[in-house]
């Protein structure tokens, strides 16, 4: 049977006032990223003895990978009062680094539209085994909450976006989180757990959608006015962009002056189902445009839009999901076949026999899920081995990343970076 620890795992609590600690999850880097990505294709049951052949499979391909010695994570639901506001984040940490004895680099993770901090734990996850601290958070309320709002009730999605994604909307996203990130500061200043754990001289930002246009602009993207995004509370040393969302043709010479290293994760087929993004190919063009040695891109083969997005299935949902697959599983296997002709003796006319066919509930696509999976581990431990090189100025994540990492992905997907 599969192990129901890596498919069905428990998400993180919901924010309250005090923080809470997640019990660890004690794994090697390889198999922490290998349970990440079996999580995001679901929990479907399936012939036994396929789904664990293709497991193997994954392992092993994990195995092969960058995979340096994992730390055991705890991720943490945190909640502030801030100037009369309700704030929520999520820090996930190396078990070894909350007594902030030894503060850790940190990842600054940005969601996407409509989700909020809680958003992103398998990519977070990753990155806390591989020894970052990993705060999440959403800034503004009504990005978190753009799936509740009147335009998303009325399906003006087109509409939706347009606000969401719009200039002014992101400055003051960016107000916001100046706002934020300077209270956290000033809390690490003063000794508190968990902020003392905390080395913002080593930050790298991180984000999906929404959160990557925020990431690409603190890297050194030009706005449609020439302007250049910056935070005041720290400055970010590399980015990580998942499934940017670009509306239009972009112009290379706003990535021109890119000034940190910008990784960049998307694929052929990361289509939103909205299709707010009409030419996949948009996604990509950013980091080709980008100084020599500054733009990196992984394209990963088969990984849709939301496995993107690295969530986790709510317990409930997983669960439905089983029972669900397992039942169409059942009633095509109880379907009785067609006989064909019979009755037909020597010298008798034979005739056709009607079967009546009960519907069958669709079968997950379960070469799909198996690619995905590849392409979903294909991309953490990129994303590690990049934030190894760029942030913790690793010998042996550049050695990888030159060499190596391209001939592990082999069909799996493609790693170039801007020259």
């Amino acid at each position: 049977m599969i192990d129901p620890t890596l498919d069905c795992p428990v998400p993180s609590p919901a924010p309250g006032l005090r923080p809470r600690r997640r019990a660890p999850a004690f794994a090697r880097t390889a198999g922490a990223l290998l349970a990440a990505a079996l999580l995001l294709s679901g929990c479907g049951g399936g012939p036994p003895k396929a789904r664990l052949e293709e497991q193997q499979q994954q392992r092993e391909f994990a195995a092969r990978g960058y995979a340096p010695s994992g730390d055991a994570v705890t991720v943490q639901s945190l909640a502030w009062r801030l100037r009369g506001d309700d704030v929520r984040l999520s820090l996930a940490l190396p078990i070894g680094a909350v007594d902030g004895a030894s503060p850790r680099p940190v990842v600054l993770y940005l969601p996407g539209l409509g989700e909020s901090e809680n958003a992103g734990l398998v990519w977070r996850r990753a990155w806390a085994a591989a020894g970052y601290a990993v705060l999440s958070l959403q800034p503004l309320d009504d990005d978190a909450m753009a799936w509740s709002s009147d335009l998303a009730r009325s399906a003006e999605f087109t509409e939706l976006g347009r606000r969401h994604y719009a200039d002014a909307q992101m400055r003051r996203r960016l107000a916001r989180l100046d706002e934020l990130l300077a209270e956290a500061q000033r809390l690490g200043r003063q000794g508190e757990a968990p902020w003392r754990a905390l080395d913002w001289s080593r930050t790298a930002v991180a984000g999906y959608e929404l959160g990557a246009q925020l990431a690409l602009a603190l890297a050194g993207e030009r706005q449609t006015d020439g302007a250049m995004l910056a935070l005041k509370t720290v400055r970010p040393v590399a980015a990580i962009v998942i499934s940017p969302q670009l509306f239009a043709t972009p112009d290379p010479a706003r990535y021109r002056d890119v000034a940190v290293p910008v990784l960049g994760l998307t694929g052929p087929d990361d289509s939103d189902v909205l299709q707010l993004v009409r030419d996949l190919a948009w996604r990509q063009a950013p980091f080709a445009a980008m100084p020599p040695g500054r733009g990196w891109l992984l394209s990963a083969n088969e990984v849709r839009h939301a496995a993107f997005g690295g969530n986790e299935p709510r317990p409930e949902d997983a669960e439905r999901e089983r029972k669900r697959i397992q039942a169409a599983e059942d009633q095509a296997q109880s379907q009785p076949q067609p006989q064909g002709r019979r009755g037909a003796g020597r010298g008798q006319r034979g005739q056709d026999a009607p079967v009546r066919m009960a519907p069958v509930p669709p079968l997950p696509d379960y070469r799909q899920r198996h690619a995905q999976q590849l392409g979903l581990i294909a991309a953490q431990q990129v994303s590690v081995a990049f934030l190894d090189q760029e942030v913790k100025r690793s010998e042996t994540a550049r050695v990888w990343l030159a060499g190596p990492a391209q001939a592990w992905i082999g069909r799996v997907g493609s790693l170039s970076s801007s020259r």
